[in-house]
């Protein structure tokens, strides 16, 4: 590898790229609040979206990068690949979770052939 590359500084457009698309992604997974809202907000599509483009730069960037530079990048991009796995599951378990709790509700409730049966029983008519 050229050695002026490992050596020069990490360039500051490169770097604001970087953790802006980083930044972008942790708002889409709810991590932080919109600077625009002020709100939490999950769009796991932007979030792929930024992942993809960050994935992007690296490939394109291969060998041209010093190397802090090249840290900055693999490491900002692993740690949204692991916390955007993860909020995945989450996700998934949670929607697991409603639907469990739906079928348990569905299940509990009584008809109303059965409501019928029950206030003849206890001498209520239906209404």
């Amino acid at each position: 590898m050229n050695e002026n590359i490992d050596n020069k500084q990490v360039d500051e457009n490169f770097f604001n790229i970087v953790i802006s698309l980083s930044q972008s992604a942790l708002v889409g997974m709810g991590k932080i609040s919109n600077p625009q809202t002020g709100k939490v907000e999950k769009n796991m599509d932007l979030v792929r979206v930024n992942i993809d483009i960050l994935q992007m730069l690296k490939e394109k960037t291969k060998g041209n990068l010093a190397k802090k530079e090249k840290e900055i990048l693999t490491d900002t991009l692993t740690n949204l690949q692991l916390t955007f796995v993860d909020e995945q599951k989450k996700d998934s378990n949670e929607s697991n979770k409603k639907e469990e709790n739906k079928d348990l509700k569905e299940t509990k409730k009584p008809t109303k052939k059965e409501d019928s049966k029950d206030s003849k029983k206890s001498g209520k008519k239906d209404k």
